[in-house]
C-alpha cells in the first residue's frame, strides 16, 4: 500500500485570501497555523486576515511542519466508524436531553 502525499487544491488567479481560504488551499486549520506562527515567531502576510498568492504559496511548501491540530476536549478521538467524536457543546446538549427525559418521566 503506497502512502501518496495528499493533493492539494489548485490556487485560484486572485490577488487575496483570507484566511480561512489559505488554510483550505494549504489544507491545515487556523488552529494549527495559529500555533505554529506563535511557535516559530513568525508572521506569515501583514499579521492581519489577508494573505497574498505568494503567502498561500510559502505556507503550502511549509506545511509539512505543521503539529497536527488537536482538540483539547476530545483528542482527535474518533468513534467505531472513523467519525470524529462529539465536542463538547455537542456532549453538554445530549446530556441536557437525557436530564430532561428522565425529569419528564419522574414527574409522572
Amino acid at each position: 500500500m503506497e502512502n501518496k502525499p495528499k493533493q492539494l487544491l489548485p490556487i485560484p488567479a486572485q490577488r487575496y485570501f483570507t484566511l480561512e481560504e489559505l488554510c483550505r488551499l494549504a489544507d491545515i486549520s487556523a488552529e494549527q497555523f495559529s500555533v505554529w506562527q506563535q511557535t516559530h515567531g513568525i508572521i506569515v502576510g501583514y499579521g492581519g486576515k489577508h494573505y497574498t498568492r505568494a503567502d498561500v504559496i510559502k505556507v503550502r511548501q511549509l506545511r509539512d511542519s505543521f503539529t497536527p491540530y488537536i482538540d483539547s476536549f476530545t483528542r482527535n478521538q474518533v468513534d467505531a466508524d472513523g467519525n470524529p467524536v462529539i465536542n463538547a457543546l455537542e456532549t453538554r446538549q445530549q446530556i441536557e436531553k437525557v436530564v430532561d427525559n428522565l425529569n419528564s418521566v419522574l414527574a409522572k
